[in-house]
């Protein structure tokens, strides 16, 4: 064989090794980036409005069960990522003094990715970390359920449905507010009657238009205390007063209905976590 022909075969064999080389590597880095699990974007996945009445208008027996909707239905169901505000109707709403409780502003979020990914993709480390921070949503959730317990019945002879709504459709879907979750929840647990009852149901102000969009909304009465046609009343309009600021999802059902209706939390549950990391 020729010098020439070695030569061109040399570099022909030394060739393909590379590109032997260059594919090897190509599918090793394919491989690990199928198999590695790389964390998303920190948010909330849900904001979940809640709405308790306490008020005279419900008998002492409706006013426990709301409280034992709100309690075991909804708040025992959140978990990490669920962000929780709740207000209580009285006579007239504020801010400040109907407030039961609020997210605080340090309430752990958690990865977008991590709700769907297999447990087995998740690292160790990032386990760990997701089980500290279940503690630290646990321990605001308890924190929840002590300011429900406290809830008296407010003063007053009337029920201000319409200015507690007012105050949520301003935060609900808020441009403002960086921290919005992709889904969100209204859940207003009473008997539904705005007190004094308004002739018809409110036009919303311009602003207002599109403040419940996107939203779950249930309302959620104590089932059977209404004569038939007042129950439709009741109904429609409420029915028009969420369609006409953009709320078309609104479902009503009876305290005893509402079992199950209520979505649980879609994050890694912390039992799950702990054995996952061999704890």
């Amino acid at each position: 064989m020729s010098s020439v022909k070695k030569t061109l075969l040399i570099l022909t064999t030394v060739g393909a090794l590379a590109a032997v080389g260059v594919v090897g590597t190509f599918t090793a880095f394919v491989k690990l980036a199928e198999t590695e699990f790389i964390p998303g974007r920190e948010v909330y996945l849900r904001d979940v409005y809640l709405v308790i009445d306490q008020t005279l208008s419900m008998e002492r027996g409706q006013r426990k069960e709301a409280k034992d909707v709100l309690r075991d239905e909804i708040i025992r169901s959140l978990g990490l990522g669920d962000r929780a505000f709740c207000y209580r109707i009285s006579a007239d709403f504020t801010e400040t003094g109907d407030r039961v409780f609020a997210s605080n502003r340090r309430l752990p979020k958690v990865p977008e990715n991590v709700p769907s990914a297999p447990l087995e993709k998740l690292p160790p480390g990032l386990k760990g970390e997701l089980l500290e921070r279940w503690n630290a949503f646990s321990a605001e959730r308890d924190a929840w359920l002590e300011r429900v317990e406290a809830v008296q019945a407010p003063g007053g002879k009337y029920s201000d449905y319409l200015g507690t709504l007012e105050a949520i459709g301003r935060r609900i879907n808020d441009p403002g507010d960086p921290h919005l979750a992709g889904e969100k929840w209204l859940i207003v647990i009473g008997d539904l009657k705005h007190e004094p009852a308004p002739a018809v149901s409110p036009p919303p102000a311009q602003h207002e238009k599109r403040a419940f969009a996107g939203v779950n909304i249930y309302l959620v009465e104590p089932g059977g205390i209404y004569a038939r046609e007042d129950q439709q009343a009741i109904e429609a309009f409420w029915k028009k007063y969420f369609a006409a600021r953009g709320g078309n999802a609104v479902a009503f059902v009876s305290f005893d209905g509402f079992s199950g209706r209520f979505p649980g939390n879609s994050a890694p549950d912390p039992s799950r976590l702990g054995r996952a990391a061999g704890n």
